[in-house]
């Protein structure tokens, strides 16, 4: 099962716009994203780990993104980011899905350049040794847009 363990934001800004419209910078994109199983690593320190997870151990996740949309909106910009992660077999046959495991909204004085999250998967004692795909999914909620990110992760 996926917690949210921490999420926060990352402090870039772009320059004020004053036109009432949609901005997207550049692309919606993964800007850093990898898999950990050091529980003691903040943002500031974390170490990618090639994917490699013992039974009943926890997976860390942490990941930026950027080019999503900010609305203006009473002089302030909106944001509005959800996450969704999923486990799935070589084959396709998903294990588990947690929709919505981060609800990010946001409305700031300026636009958010980027956004980054930390959050954790829970693999259980019981898991079959095998290699299995986690996908993180990162949805825009203004543009409608979405981005994908899948990874091979080895529970040993």
């Amino acid at each position: 099962m996926a917690f949210i363990l921490l999420f926060l934001l990352f402090f870039n800004f772009a320059a004020p716009v004053t036109a009432e419209e949609v901005i997207t910078e550049s692309g919606f994109r993964f800007t850093e994203l990898g898999w950990s199983d050091d529980p003691d690593a903040d943002y500031l320190e974390y170490e990618p780990n090639q994917g490699v997870f013992k039974k009943g151990t926890r997976a860390y996740a942490y990941f930026e993104v950027a080019g999503f949309s900010t609305l203006p909106q009473d002089e302030k910009y909106l944001t509005h980011l959800a996450v969704d992660v999923h486990l799935k077999t070589s084959g396709g046959f998903r294990l588990f899905t947690q929709r919505d495991v981060v609800d990010f909204d946001s409305l700031d004085w300026q636009p958010r350049e980027s956004v980054w999250f930390y959050l954790y998967v829970d693999i259980p004692w019981f898991a079959p040794r095998a290699t299995y795909i986690a996908e993180v999914v990162v949805r825009d909620l203004i543009s409608g847009e979405e981005i994908r990110h899948q990874e091979k992760l080895t529970v040993e």
